[in-house]
């Protein structure tokens, strides 16, 4: 079986899939013992104590204590109220603890509040916008992320004990997400994607089908496979981050269709007949669809695909909830197939705070289409890009638009740019079309083949050993 929830579960709403286990991120243990409360996930283990002191450790990479809470006295005696499969509920006296199976654990407060937290690694990464925080080492970390946003204090942040407190307002929530909360898929880990189809050429051919067939094991069609959206498609609002463009835009349809019937039957077939998985464009941000659980089912069982590659998946917004929601929800509806997801700076509007157990639910993510936002090359890979260790999903580096020039450029990547994503766990993909327009076109193609797939394969065999 492909699929995972089925359409009678997805269409009754999000209570199935609400407390499903996704990707293997549940609850796998909860207990009351000794005056303590003790659950554990995959990416963590969390024990709140009878005096109120919350311990998270990391469970994935590395066994350690990354962040404490000693929680006010006047909040005992504290409960756990509910179980499920993927989540865990502990009532106090004026605070709920959600603590979920993707090793986040949120504070709901029905009472004004002021929670400080103790740290107990040495963030080699820690970014910060609008009060939300992402603190991270090569091993791991933490982030914390506010609904809506609200100031953050940090102190001692180059020691191994620092210190964060936050003000929170009934009703407000903070998410606090542990890094990994997931192992690697080493399957997805090194099966490469082509990642092809431009306004000019919406179906490569099938001599560019059989080049990428050759490394790749995943073959997209970007966004004009589908034909134009009905006049009616209005962009977002400029808010939203997600731009404003004019017809053709196949990415706003509510019906996606393929423009040219038998030219995508043809480029299905022949990246079947390959061996390569197909995946085309359908965006959960963009899709006027209005109902997109639907739809993305209508595509996959349509037109018999292997996954989809969405571009864009919240846009900018401080409350981030419904676009989680309906992420786990696409996973479920996937079951094995790919997610492919582009994250542009979502949902902060950059790529220096983002949210990991998000990332966690795609199979690969796509960023830097808008640049590095500032940071260098090696940090911007690492820390923004790669995933390694912080969602565990496949980080894929948009080179053409963070090269570290102003603009896109749709260039091959340069030999040091290639073994610097390396070393730095980012993956590159694939896209004949564009590069073959670019100067000393095969030669560079050649070059590019040689460096990119023989370090990769030589990262593989090195790993396996």
């Amino acid at each position: 079986m492909k699929t995972g929830v089925s359409k009678e579960e997805i269409f009754k709403g999000q209570g199935p899939v609400e407390d499903q286990v996704l990707l293997g991120m549940g609850v796998e243990k909860s207990e009351t013992r000794d005056g303590n409360i003790e659950i554990l996930t995959p990416g963590m283990y969390a024990r709140l104590e009878g005096d109120g002191t919350l311990h998270c450790y990391q469970r994935i990479g590395a066994e350690r204590e990354l962040i404490s809470c000693k929680l006010p006295d006047h909040l005992a005696p504290w409960r756990l109220v509910k179980r499920t499969p993927f989540r865990c509920m502990l009532q106090g006296n004026g605070l709920r603890l959600t603590i979920q199976g993707d090793s986040v654990i949120i504070f709901a407060p029905q009472q004004h509040l002021r929670l400080a937290f103790t740290g107990h690694f040495k963030p080699q990464y820690f970014q910060e916008v609008k009060g939300n925080r992402l603190l991270l080492d090569p091993l791991g970390g933490c982030g914390f992320f506010g609904i809506p946003a609200r100031p953050t204090e940090v102190k001692d942040i180059d020691q191994d004990n620092w210190r964060l407190s936050a003000h929170l307002a009934r009703w407000d929530e903070l998410w606090v997400s542990l890094c990994p909360p997931r192992k690697r898929d080493m399957n997805k880990y090194y099966e490469s994607i082509a990642h092809e189809s431009s306004r000019e050429e919406p179906y490569p051919s099938n001599e560019i089908i059989r080049s990428d067939a050759q490394y790749c094991k995943v073959f997209t069609l970007h966004a004009f496979w589908a034909a134009d959206a009905p006049k009616w498609a209005e962009n977002a609002p400029p808010s939203t981050g997600m731009g404003t463009y004019k017809h053709p835009m196949p990415w706003l349809s509510d019906h996606p269709v393929p423009a040219d019937p038998d030219k995508f039957a043809r480029v299905h077939d022949e990246a079947h007949r390959l061996g390569m998985k197909f995946v085309v464009y359908y965006s959960l941000a963009y899709s006027n669809a209005p109902d997109l659980l639907a739809e993305m089912r209508r595509l996959l069982d349509e037109y018999n695909l292997d996954g989809l590659y969405s571009d864009g998946w919240c846009g900018f917004r401080e409350d981030f909830r419904p676009a989680y929601h309906l992420v786990r929800q696409a996973r479920a509806l996937l079951g094995e197939r790919l997610l492919y997801l582009h994250s542009g700076g979502e949902p902060f509007g950059t790529y220096r705070v983002y949210l990991p157990f998000v990332y966690a639910y795609a199979d690969h993510v796509l960023s830097g289409e808008s640049g590095r936002n500032g940071l260098e090359r090696e940090e911007f890979l690492r820390y923004t890009v790669s995933g390694y260790q912080i969602s565990n999903t496949v980080g894929w580096w948009c080179y053409y638009g963070s090269t570290g020039l102003p603009g896109y450029h749709n260039i091959v990547p340069k030999s040091d740019d290639i073994a610097a994503a390396l070393r730095n766990h980012v993956r590159i993909w694939r896209t004949l079309q564009a590069w073959s327009k670019a100067p000393n076109a095969e030669k560079e193609l050649a070059r590019f083949d040689r460096e990119y797939y023989g370090g990769l394969a030589k990262l593989k065999t090195e790993e396996t050993e």
